[in-house]
């Protein structure tokens, strides 16, 4: 019997501990803040990325509120870019890919994709730079071409460059010409937001300029045949922009229209932007969604801070 009796005691008293440690360790986590982590990058009224700025210069807001920043820090983990390249085949972009990849080498993997008509996968992830060196070769004037699937290969990016520990970028090189798509713009926005990768995309001057109409012929059947053309293609142009404009400032990016001589120059920045990121973790409030609305500034004058406006779940 008194066996028996010490056991209940000691079961109880075991008991007792266990539930108290439950008790002090839910406590304890309910008392820590909840934090999220965002990847920005700061540039001056040039466009040069600033390096130097600290925690007391930024200021984050979600939900409508101001919120409590927790950590400021360079970013160092490393990139993972898709390098998408719809240049119609005339090799437009491979000198600034060159300077582009060779600033960033040591920090980035990349993949390259050439979007001719439909995506080609040049090289897949890659931080050897024999392997890139190689592919590189392959991106100069390959035979003129338009009607780009550009579409689809964003998507397909969006769909393999986020990997755990890295930071994930596309970037589209574009001259325009694209071919139509059934892919809906707001469609590739979300898979983009899920995908957490920021979106930089270069533009040659005129890439924006609406294809000539396709009516032809005099006879109601051509006509017609031209107008819904006119429409199918003015509605792809209409969901492309929507990603290219939109989509790239919601992710962190942005999207630049450049002329041959500034090419170069426009590939170099996105490469600095991209080196001088600096990551911020800011605490959580009760009321204030993980997927809220984003806002990320500098209190600096003369400062723009670029940041996804919602992040990946």
């Amino acid at each position: 019997m008194a066996d028996h009796s010490s056991s209940l005691v000691a079961f109880a008293v075991v008991g007792a501990i266990v539930a108290g440690s439950n008790s002090s360790g839910m406590a304890g986590s309910a008392a820590q803040p909840r934090t999220r982590t965002v990847c920005v990058s700061a540039t001056d009224k040039n466009g040069r990325a600033v390096a130097d700025l600290q925690a007391d210069e930024f200021q984050v807001k979600s939900g409508g509120k101001t919120l409590e920043i927790v950590d400021v820090r360079p970013a160092t983990s490393p990139l993972r870019i898709a390098l998408i390249v719809a240049d119609a085949g005339t090799g437009a972009f491979q000198l600034g890919l060159a300077h582009f990849m060779q600033n960033l080498l040591g920090h980035a993997e990349f993949a390259l994709i050439s979007v001719i008509v439909q995506p080609e996968m040049v090289v897949d992830y890659s931080a050897d730079a024999s392997k890139l060196s190689a592919a590189l070769d392959r991106l100069g004037r390959r035979g003129v071409q338009r009607g780009a699937q550009l579409m689809e290969a964003i998507q397909d990016a969006t769909k393999n460059v986020r990997r755990e520990t890295t930071r994930p970028v596309i970037v589209v090189m574009r001259i325009g010409g694209e071919g139509t798509s059934a892919i809906t713009g707001n469609d590739v926005r979300e898979q983009l937001r899920k995908s957490g990768a920021i979106l930089y995309v270069i533009s040659t001057l005129g890439a924006q300029r609406a294809a000539p109409s396709q009516i032809r012929g005099t006879d109601n059947i051509s006509v017609q045949q031209g107008q819904l053309r006119d429409a199918e293609l003015a509605e792809s142009a209409s969901n492309l922009a929507l990603v290219l404009g939109d989509g790239s400032t919601e992710s962190g990016g942005h999207h630049d229209e450049v002329v041959s001589t500034t090419l170069v120059t426009s590939l170099e920045r996105v490469a600095d932007e991209l080196l001088h990121q600096y990551e911020i973790t800011y605490a959580l409030p009760d009321g204030v969604k993980p997927n809220d609305k984003l806002s990320v500034s500098s209190k600096r004058k003369g400062i723009t801070v670029r940041a996804p406006s919602r992040l990946p779940n």
